[in-house]
């Protein structure tokens, strides 16, 4: 399925919201310590109590601020658009280089700045994205990002790492080098994404700007029989119904069970009529279901 679809639904607001949802918003999580060698110690202040009732709301919003997720995006055209051939330069280079030129005024956005390529047989063309970032990073460097893709993004180390259980660091790591819409990045995450669901590691990506565009993928790509059983499990009902809000979103025109939705069908209902219709290997959804179904049984009955 395209991704330059996906992307459309991803942008939009009511699938941004069920997303956020979704992610949930542990303060203990978001705020977990990390590893920092620049860390400075820790402060303790005397505060009335409208001080810390502002301090709160300051770390609310900064946790939101820290929870915004990286875009969900198809791969960049990369072809070369050439700007003019004159074949009578291609004796005036001896060293057989493309000679490259950037402007570097301070006002140009990135986006719009002008770099172009000299080839060595008199071609002039616009950089490809691979020569941008690099020029970039030499006149307008970022901190934390090389001209080089990091040994850790090559396949085999990739699988060692997510062996390891290091996702965050993975994806952290992608959006420093790589452009959200640069083909590296897509296969990263995305591996990303497909190993964690492989393994039920959810938990891991919960509360992380992360878990977001996770589940966007799983639900554009029909996989998800493994969270909908994680939530099941943890009888959390809600988010399931939210997730089925945001499949029935980004396949609209495929989704089965909404037919059912016309019933006067409860949350469990709903879930139960999605289960049976629109999930491929719902085994595991079943049992989880049927467990809170028990649950609700002996509830019942200890309380006659």
């Amino acid at each position: 399925m395209s991704l330059n679809i996906a992307a459309k639904y991803f942008i939009r607001n009511d699938v941004k919201s069920l997303l956020q949802k979704l992610t949930g918003f542990d303060l203990n999580k978001i705020f977990a310590p990390k590893f920092n060698p620049d860390l400075k110690s820790s402060q303790i202040q005397l505060l009335t109590q409208n001080e810390l009732h502002k301090e709160k709301q300051r770390s609310v919003e900064k946790a939101k601020y820290l929870l915004q997720m990286p875009p969900f995006l198809a791969p960049r055209d990369d072809k070369k658009e050439i700007l003019s051939q004159n074949e009578s330069l291609n004796p005036l280079n001896m060293t057989k280089s493309n000679y490259m030129f950037i402007d570097i005024s301070m006002d140009i956005p990135h986006d719009k700045r002008m770099i172009v390529v000299r080839e060595s047989n008199g071609t002039l063309r616009k950089a490809d994205h691979g020569e941008k970032e690099k020029m970039l990073q030499v006149y307008f460097p970022e901190q934390g990002r090389t001209n080089y893709i990091p040994p850790m993004f090559s396949s085999k180390n990739l699988e060692n790492c997510l062996k390891m259980k290091h996702y965050l660091l993975i994806l952290n790591k992608a959006c420093v080098k790589f452009e959200p819409n640069d083909s590296e990045f897509i296969r990263v995450t995305h591996r990303v994404y497909e190993f964690v669901n492989e393994m039920n590691d959810f938990e891991q990506l919960r509360s992380t700007r992360f878990f977001g565009p996770m589940v966007f993928y799983l639900a554009w790509y029909k996989k998800l029989e493994n969270i909908l059983a994680f939530y099941l499990n943890e009888s959390n009902v809600s988010d399931c119904v939210d997730l089925i809000k945001l499949y029935s979103i980004v396949h609209e025109k495929e989704i089965k069970y909404l037919k059912y939705v016309n019933e006067k069908t409860n949350d469990l209902g709903l879930i139960e009529m999605f289960i049976k219709h629109d999930l491929n290997n719902s085994a595991r959804a079943e049992l989880a279901l049927r467990k809170i179904y028990e649950n609700q049984e002996t509830t019942k009955q200890v309380s006659i």
